[in-house]
This record gives C-alpha cells, sequence and structure tokens, in this order.
C-alpha cells in the first residue's frame, strides 16, 4: 500500500466554533491531536460535511488542513475534502489543499445542484470534472458516493471509469443499505480501494461483506472504539465484533447520526460535537447557521447512548454541554 492511500480507520472531523462563531483553533487542535494519537488511527478527513465545509471560508479550509497535518505522524494520512460546481475552483481548492500539506482530497460530486443532477449518470460529465483535478493537482482523491436517495449517486459503470484515472485511489461507499454497498464492492474493489462510509447499522455487515476501511463521521468519537470494532471484523472473531458493535456502537449511531435517516432538522455535525462536549474533548456543539444546533432534548439522548456505550458512567450527572 502506498504510503499516501486510505486505508483502515479515518474519522472524518469536526471544526470546534467559539462564542463569535470563529473557528476556535484550540479547540481544533486538541480534538485533531487526541484523535490522531487514538490506537489504529490510520489518518485524518478534514472539510468534509462534518467538518461544515460548507461554512468555512477558503482561508479557514486550508489553516484546518495545516493543523490536521501537523499532528499526524509519518505513517498517518491526512486527506482534504472540496466541493464545488466550477472545475476551476475545485482545482483552486485542490492546490490550496496541497500547499497545506493535504496528503489527497475527498472530493464530493460536483453536480449536486439542480441543473446538473441528471448528469450523474453520464460518464463524460462526471469526468470532465475528475481528470481535471486528475491532471492539475495531482493528489490521491477519494471519490465522494452519495447515497442512491440523494439522487446524485453515480451509476457504476461512472465509477468504474473515474477508477480508471491515476489519482483516483478510493471510493467513500457512503450506502445505507448493504446491497448496494455489495454490488458496489464486487464491481470496485479489485480496481481501486472500498472504504465503508454509514454511520447507520448496515455497517457491520458491509465490513464483513469486504471493505479496505471505514472514512466514518462517528469515527471522531472516540476513535480507538470503531478501531477495535474494525480489527475484530478484520481478524474474524465475528461474535466479539457484533456484541461490541450492538453494546456500544448502535446506540451511538442512532443518537448522532439517527441511522442516516433523519428524524429532524438537527445538524449531524453539532450532534457530533455535543458527544465530544460531554467527554469533555472540546467546549461547545456550536454550528454555524443556517445549521441547527441540537436541542436539549438530543443532547439527554446523546448522553444516554454515550453511557449505553460505556464511554460515560451510569451515575454521570453532567449537564450536557451547549
Amino acid at each position: 500500500m502506498n504510503a499516501t492511500e486510505p486505508a483502515g480507520l479515518l474519522p472524518a472531523t469536526v471544526t470546534p466554533f467559539n462564542a463569535d462563531m470563529q473557528v476556535d483553533f484550540p479547540a481544533l487542535e486538541a480534538h485533531l491531536g487526541a484523535t490522531a494519537a487514538a490506537p489504529g488511527v490510520r489518518g485524518l478527513v478534514v472539510n468534509g460535511h462534518i467538518g461544515e465545509i460548507l461554512a468555512l471560508g477558503a482561508e479557514e479550509r486550508t489553516t484546518i488542513v495545516s493543523a490536521a497535518k501537523s499532528v499526524c505522524t509519518d505513517s498517518q494520512v491526512t486527506y482534504a475534502g472540496i466541493v464545488g460546481y466550477h472545475v476551476d475552483d475545485l482545482v483552486d481548492q485542490g492546490l490550496r489543499a496541497k500547499a497545506a500539506g493535504a496528503d489527497g482530497l475527498l472530493v464530493m460530486p460536483p453536480i449536486d445542484v439542480r441543473p446538473y443532477r441528471r448528469l450523474a449518470t453520464n460518464p463524460d460529465s462526471v469526468l470532465h470534472f475528475f481528470a481535471e483535478l486528475d491532471k492539475r493537482v495531482g493528489l490521491p482523491m477519494v471519490v465522494h458516493q452519495y447515497p442512491d436517495f440523494t439522487g446524485v449517486a453515480y451509476p457504476l459503470p461512472v465509477l468504474s471509469r473515474l477508477a480508471d484515472l491515476e489519482h483516483v485511489v478510493a471510493v467513500k461507499a457512503a450506502s445505507v443499505d448493504v446491497a448496494t454497498y455489495t454490488e458496489l464492492w464486487d464491481t470496485l474493489s479489485t480496481k481501486t480501494r472500498v472504504l465503508a462510509a454509514t454511520d447507520a447499522p448496515g455497517l457491520l455487515g458491509m465490513l464483513i461483506h469486504g471493505s479496505h476501511g471505514a472514512l466514518i463521521g462517528i469515527g471522531a468519537i472516540e476513535p480507538a472504539l470503531w478501531a477495535e470494532f474494525l480489527r475484530l471484523v478484520d481478524e474474524c472473531p465475528l461474535e466479539q465484533a457484533r456484541d461490541l458493535f450492538v453494546r456500544s456502537c448502535l446506540p451511538l449511531m442512532d443518537a448522532v447520526f439517527e441511522n442516516q435517516v433523519p428524524r429532524g432538522l438537527e445538524s449531524e455535525a453539532s450532534a457530533t460535537k455535543e458527544a465530544l462536549v460531554q467527554l469533555g474533548q472540546i467546549p461547545s456543539s456550536r454550528v454555524r447557521p443556517p445549521a441547527v444546533p441540537v436541542s436539549q432534548q438530543r443532547k439527554l439522548a446523546i448522553r444516554e447512548a454515550l453511557v449505553q456505550a460505556g464511554l460515560l458512567p451510569a451515575d454521570n450527572v453532567a449537564t450536557p454541554g451547549g
């Protein structure tokens, strides 16, 4: 495996904000450092959706990449999300991330906007973006495959064409159902790396079927737990993997990500931050508008999940964070 290729546990990290809604860089650096230092973490993914990329400016994104790179060891990778609908803009974001030290890019669908969505099924249209990034930026790329219900999931023939590009090294398979993931794995796993990327119960079945790692936002909450889960699946004591999954992983997926079937408008980023607040790792679960912060009721549900997962003591009576 090339040292910069993504594999194993890759937590997608959050971006803390202070009371003035500016990036709280001391809290960010502490969060990134603790996540990277957890046993079994292969690298960090910053500026993803859970990192609130849509709410960040260009300079903020660049500084976040630098901060992540500074806490990673030589054996860990730093991948940076980029998002946009214009080739030159995406290339500029990629070059900025590269200059800041990113080892690779997580490329969100550049056709996730109404006039372009129908182009997801057209290999030439999608290839237009990725081929330019391949040629002009030259960093390893992870293709972010959205769930089918979004309307911008790439069909397998399109993904197969993308996998032929020199710098496309992985697909982030954010499938919600195991059947879709299984088909993707069976088709692409010999051409490129496939990273399981669901924060929902289907993750266990996906990993058992096959994966080269997991790129998951839930992995930022007690990453050592998720690394141990991946290890158990990989080494095949599946009964132990199942027990850990049911006991600790499922409660967190339900409370924080609502099993990727949102029941309300509250931000998954805010919910993830809230879990980290209650674990004493960051000071606030604030999110920038228009994102909706978690309610007091959701904070209590997250606390109950942390207790159930064994990450907080049952007699912990601290007021959930803000």
